[in-house]
């Protein structure tokens, strides 16, 4: 689990959200508002976003345009499944593979955002169970 990832506020612009994805390499940036968790921004809400600059319908503008005329609000998913920092590595593992997420956040009783897991960072608690160990692949 990545604690206290670098977060986003609704309000500010999506070119924010670029920039934690460019510089640290991250796939998913939570949304706070306050000390609140209130949505998520993923790479593939990003890319949507920037995919529209080709859209048709619309007049044609730059990529920085589109990112800095857009409010992460606009964009971000607010219907979260969060885990309780109480909730174990099978507990994740049952909801990213109930639903095909690829992040969840963790929060505290007051949904005070404390973490963020990935499907990254339960292939590494794999790793420590089996290393060494020979299993076939199917």
């Amino acid at each position: 689990m990545t604690k206290q990832p670098e977060t986003v506020s609704p309000n500010e612009t999506m070119e924010e959200v670029r920039q934690v994805f460019e510089k640290r390499g991250f796939h998913h940036v939570p949304v706070v508002e306050g000390e609140k968790l209130v949505g998520l921004v993923s790479y593939t809400d990003y890319l949507r976003l920037v995919r529209s600059v080709f859209d048709n319908n619309q007049e044609v503008r730059s990529n920085e345009q589109v990112l800095h005329a857009t409010i992460v609000r606009e964009v971000m998913t607010t219907d979260l499944l969060c885990l309780s920092k109480n909730d174990t590595v099978e507990d994740a593992l049952r909801i990213f593979k109930a639903n095909q997420f690829h992040s969840l956040p963790v929060v505290d009783e007051y949904q005070h955002l404390v973490g963020l897991i990935t499907t990254y960072d339960l292939m590494k608690v794999l790793e420590r169970v089996f290393v060494g160990e020979q299993y076939p692949i199917d």
